[in-house]
């Protein structure tokens, strides 16, 4: 059910864009509103929490792109305490227009954490859908591992983030598992170890 909605709620998006025809118009935005109804049936939310859950977006419906950082200092990996949840995740966040991947989650650690970092490999691309990431989201998103190292600077709370730490891959805290899962933690500290050549992400 959650994929048709989200199915029904991209070809709505997609069609906004190109119709000029302002019945269709209405029954296209019709289609959205639909969407969000269902939603409210598939969760504890009212329609009005469902509403401000959707990721604002208009044009032609693509997935987004959420980008994390795996930045290791002494064999330990560096997790920031989100403020909204209270739990910890790899440092990142959406991509931004005009900016590469690499420029992307150099600037979101940097904001999130105060450390500057070297960006060394890009070690997954990940469907959100497909992995049980928590809770499901109404859009699609890709979400881009990256490995680094801290080059410079300090530990900086900020607006988002309330504590920034380092820790064993095998003692991690309670994780914010709507940005990141223990795996793909994991996943990073096994490619770390191992030294492979990344992919290009210039």
């Amino acid at each position: 059910m959650h994929s048709l909605i989200k199915e029904i709620r991209a070809l709505a998006q997609s069609a906004l864009q190109f119709t000029k025809d302002p019945y269709d118009r209405e029954r296209f935005e019709r289609l959205l509103d639909i969407s969000s109804e269902l939603y409210t049936e598939l969760s504890d939310s009212d329609l009005e929490e469902v509403e401000r859950f959707f990721i604002p977006e208009v044009g032609y419906a693509t997935p987004k792109v959420d980008l994390r950082a795996c930045v290791f200092r002494d064999d330990k990996v560096m997790l920031v305490k989100e403020r909204s949840d209270g739990l910890w995740a790899l440092p990142g966040g959406w991509a931004d227009q005009n900016e590469s991947p690499i420029e992307g989650i150099t600037r979101e650690v940097k904001e999130e954490s105060g450390y500057d970092v070297t960006i060394d490999a890009l070690y997954a691309v990940k469907d959100r859908d497909r992995n049980p990431y928590k809770p499901k989201y109404p859009v699609s998103i890709y979400k881009m591992f990256f490995i680094g190292s801290v080059v410079a600077g300090k530990p900086e709370a900020n607006m988002e983030v309330s504590e920034i730490e380092f820790f064993s891959v095998n003692d991690l805290p309670p994780l914010s598992e709507a940005r990141v899962l223990a795996q793909d933690i994991q996943d990073g500290y096994e490619f770390f170890k191992k030294g492979t050549r990344g992919i290009q992400c210039d």
